[in-house]
């Protein structure tokens, strides 16, 4: 799969108004500028290029390999992977947010009070976070699995 990313012309003459062409003149115009755009093409996005990762990414590939990851486990385990995933992505966006809001120099109250409520959250988060391992490692028990794999991959 390819994508080719174009960019805009700068040029202003571009967003300027024309006249009103009648249809034969219109295709022409039409013609011309997508032969333009063409050649454009090709002339801005040679120095643009995607790491081997964006493009692994943007393929599809990483995910069919993420789904094809858990496979061998029970549909409801995957679901608790998933969820897994999603409490660590949600934690590390809280994270984030709790570092800019310490990094003010003199917070008044309503920001001091915003700072221990997402604490206060992030800490929730984090024991869902646990008991969901626990839980994940409990029936990969019941279910036979004896893959460590499996917790170490969703967890890190």
């Amino acid at each position: 799969m390819t994508f080719i990313i174009h960019q805009t012309s700068r040029d202003i003459s571009t967003f300027q108004n024309k006249p009103v062409a009648t249809t034969d003149e219109a295709a022409e115009t039409k013609e011309a500028q997508m032969a333009e755009s063409v050649t454009d093409t090709t002339e801005e996005t040679q120095g643009i290029t995607l790491s081997n990762e964006d493009k692994h990414v943007l393929s599809g590939e990483k995910a069919k390999e993420e789904a094809e990851e858990f496979e061998d486990v029970p549909a409801y385990i995957q679901r608790m992977l998933e969820r897994l995933e999603k409490l660590k992505e949600e934690m590390t966006l809280l994270k984030e947010e709790l570092m800019a809001l310490q990094t003010e120099r003199e917070p008044d109250e309503a920001t001091q009070q915003l700072t221990e409520m997402k604490s206060q959250y992030l800490m929730q988060l984090q024991e869902q976070y646990f008991d969901i391992i626990k839980n994940i490692q409990e029936a990969l028990k019941k279910e036979g699995i004896t893959d460590p794999g499996i917790i170490i991959r969703a967890i890190t």
